[in-house]
């Protein structure tokens, strides 16, 4: 009995012994596996501006950190903006 012959709708323990079984069965060199290849897609304008002010804002914060002249005031500066709202 092969793995794909076990119905799909089936769940619980042997729903997961089906997808145990599917994983460790060999492949099957005469039916190759067809994997599909989604394209790339490129980010839009919105997306890439977006990516910017986020790269932007982590540059602030990451300066603002690196001004502490002390743990303890590095530690006060991180309690200070995890307590700020960042929208």
């Amino acid at each position: 009995m092969h793995a794909r012959d076990i119905p799909i709708d089936e769940e619980g323990a042997l729903g997961l012994c089906r997808l145990l079984l599917r994983a460790v069965e060999p492949c099957d060199p005469r039916f190759p596996v067809q994997r599909v290849v989604e394209p790339v897609r490129k980010p839009g304008v919105w997306e890439r501006l977006d990516r910017w002010f986020a790269k932007a804002r982590q540059r602030d914060r990451e300066r603002y950190l690196a001004q502490a002249r002390d743990v303890f005031e590095l530690e006060a500066r991180i309690r200070a903006l995890d307590r700020r709202p960042y929208y």
